[in-house]
């Protein structure tokens, strides 16, 4: 994936064996966070790097928020 820094980010790899004539059906995912690994396997049984961080990063800011909002509405 080309970012602006890092330059490539994303980045994945898979050992496949294939017969000659055959076909593979593959599929990326991209990380939620841009330093993280990329996923590259068979289509659906991919997850995307850091997903669950971020999440959690998101439920603790909007409960910061709520705090604070809380805090100067009884003060």
């Amino acid at each position: 994936m080309p970012y602006v820094l890092p330059r490539r980010a994303g980045r994945a790899t898979r050992e496949i064996s294939v017969d000659q004539g055959g076909e593979v059906a593959l599929e990326y995912m991209a990380p939620t966070i841009t330093l993280a690994r990329g996923a590259l396997g068979a289509p659906g049984e991919q997850k995307s790097a850091g997903y669950s961080a971020v999440m959690i990063l998101n439920v603790v800011a909007v409960l910061v928020v709520l705090g604070i909002c809380a805090a100067l509405a009884f003060a």
